[in-house]
């Protein structure tokens, strides 16, 4: 059965897998950081994303999962360990996608294995928008302050269909919250809840406090 990639508002690509040469981003961080400096953070989420693909039907149902199934007496290093995987991807898609948000936090957490405290994730079922595509790398959504014009956050959506991982960057002091579980290491826990697929981030202040470039 062939594999699509929509990347935003992209035609569909054909892949081979999911190991294919177009699910990956320029190369936006040294090849180092990539390779010796982050197979750990690579390597827990491979693990993890195989246990959430072969259970994802209990899971589904359940409306969430169990941290300890795939990572046994390993909880708190496995959720700093994967959320510093999609640190490292939401990095290379901001560069990409010329999003002005501060990179030397991202690197100083990626080098020194600490997580972010502005950006968190969101496990989210993604066979309810019936997408015919199997992999969906979408555009970072960012939104920015209506009376400063500041960017106050930003969000984005990593899925290998039915398993999407939304990443959210809310700036410290913003009026933004995420909407749904959101997950972050600072927050060590077993079970990891799902979240809506629809709506990233909500404004505390009311829709008129930001703006959608």
């Amino acid at each position: 059965m062939p594999v699509f990639l929509q990347r935003g508002a992209a035609t569909n690509v054909r892949i081979g897998g999911a190991k294919a040469d177009a699910l990956k981003f320029k190369p936006t961080i040294c090849a180092h950081c990539n390779n010796a400096g982050t197979q750990r953070y690579d390597r827990a989420w491979q693990r993890l994303s195989e246990y959430l693909h072969t259970n994802w039907a209990v899971i589904a149902r359940r409306r969430q999962f169990d941290l300890s199934k795939p990572f046994p007496g390993g909880t708190r290093d496995a959720s700093l360990d994967v959320h510093l995987f999609f640190l490292k991807l939401f990095g290379c898609k901001i560069v990409e996608d010329s999003i002005p948000i501060d990179l030397t936090p991202l690197s100083r957490a990626l080098l020194y294995r600490h997580a972010h405290p502005e950006i968190s994730l969101n496990v989210v079922d993604t066979l309810i928008d019936k997408r015919v595509v199997a992999a969906y790398d979408s555009d970072v959504y960012a939104m920015r302050n209506n009376r400063t014009g500041e960017l106050d956050g930003a969000t984005w959506l990593y899925d290998i269909c039915p398993v999407g991982v939304k990443v959210s960057y809310i700036r410290g002091g913003s009026p933004l919250y995420v909407r749904g579980d959101s997950w972050h290491p600072s927050r060590p826990r077993k079970f990891i809840r799902l979240s809506p697929f629809h709506g990233g981030t909500e404004p505390k202040a009311g829709s008129k406090a930001i703006l959608s470039p």
